[in-house]
């Protein structure tokens, strides 16, 4: 007898946890063949210790489709109340098991959710997937293939602290309904023929139109820029040469709060006298 091709993941994730009944943190990235149906997620975990021990869960592998001709199997209710972390590769193929995540499982303790894909947009039910699973989330996390598929004007209001959001796109964020956002990570797509002064000035000026008044908690904002990173110290802008708009860009970063800073914590600029 030949087994289907998606039979070996059901038999891998149930021998797992057979055998590590109390396992808290599973990353699960399988080889092509050994991916699970997901509905076979929901019914192994629910008929294991494992609904109650993962508090962290990262689905690095796309599931496995139905055998041709086979009619799909519903996707028992699954509670996982110990979970606080997520981490998810959303794509087309991925879309039928966050279908069954939106409908199916309940998440009361999550926290952290984080979705990636090496796909361009668009994803189906990336934010279907944030507005049910989001109301306890203080980390949001999203690559730049995910991030366009959720604007953040369409988000309630969420006790989000800590948002990655590549790329941010300033047209689209009028409004930002995160009043306890204290850290926001931001990736534009600045041009790499830029001087890094230029580039200092492009980032200032998109995030001039950041709504500070739904932002009063926010304490930092790091942007993921290769040149930025390389800072060790905040790059020397001169403050006598600026311009009326560039003074109003620069202005609401000489404060203690908001820092706008590089990955490292480094602040990204200060402010010279050329005579000085």
């Amino acid at each position: 007898m030949v087994l289907e091709m998606h039979a070996v993941g059901p038999v891998l994730l149930q021998s797992l946890a057979d055998s590590c009944p109390k396992l808290k943190r599973l990353h699960w990235k399988t080889m092509k063949g050994m991916q699970l149906l997901p509905s076979a997620w929901s019914s192994i975990l629910a008929s294991s210790s494992l609904a109650t021990s993962l508090e962290a869960l990262e689905i690095d592998s796309p599931p496995a489709f139905p055998a041709y001709g086979s009619k799909p199997v519903p996707a028992t209710l699954l509670e996982l109340p110990s979970l606080h972390s997520l981490q998810i590769s959303v794509n087309e193929d991925t879309a039928p098991l966050i279908s069954v995540i939106v409908d199916k499982w309940q998440l009361p303790s999550l926290t952290s959710l984080y979705l990636k894909s090496s796909q361009d947009p668009t994803i189906r039910g990336v934010l279907s997937l944030i507005l049910t699973h989001g109301q306890s989330l203080s980390t949001l996390a999203m690559d730049r293939n995910t991030s366009p598929d959720v604007p953040l004007f369409s988000l309630p209001p969420l006790p989000i602290q800590e948002l990655v959001y590549t790329v941010y796109d300033p047209e689209g964020a009028t409004v930002i309904p995160l009043g306890s956002l204290s850290t926001l990570v931001v990736r534009f797509d600045l041009s790499a023929s830029r001087t890094l002064t230029s580039q200092f000035f492009a980032t200032l000026e998109l995030l001039h139109r950041l709504p500070s008044d739904d932002l009063t908690e926010l304490k930092d904002v790091i942007v993921l820029e290769e040149s930025f990173d390389m800072l060790r110290e905040p790059h020397p802008i001169d403050a006598q040469g600026l311009t009326k708009n560039q003074r109003l860009w620069v202005e609401r970063w000489q404060k203690d709060k908001p820092r706008l800073v590089n990955r490292n914590g480094v602040r990204l600029f200060t402010l010279v006298s050329a005579g000085g």
